[in-house]
């Protein structure tokens, strides 16, 4: 898998595939992501597929992301949950926006 997150709209939704290692070192490039994703569409679907780590500045991140995505009137949704993203979102106590998110 690339280590660059990758952007594409699918049927009027941003969609952005995160890479395998979500740490620090990637949290403002993730950040500047997203941010290119609600210029593209008002709906976000994020791809954690490859998601093999993810630490708590990246977490920040994007529950930042779904809160202004949801203001501004959009759908922020998760798909192809891996069980590191899984795992990351679990142990920080937010199983809520990971099962919310899974439901849009």
């Amino acid at each position: 898998m690339s280590d660059t997150f990758s952007i594409k709209v699918e049927n009027g939704v941003a969609g952005l595939s995160l890479i395998p290692i979500l740490d620090m070192s990637v949290a403002e490039e993730l950040l500047m992501s997203f941010r290119e994703c609600t210029t593209l569409s008002k709906d976000v679907t994020i791809d954690s597929e490859g998601v093999e780590r993810i630490s708590t500045p990246c977490v920040q991140v994007m529950l930042a992301a779904s809160i202004d995505v949801e203001a501004n009137g959009g759908k922020f949704s998760i798909k192809n949950t891996s069980s590191g993203f899984e795992r990351g979102m679990r142990d920080l106590g937010l199983s809520e926006y990971l099962d919310n998110w899974s439901k849009n």
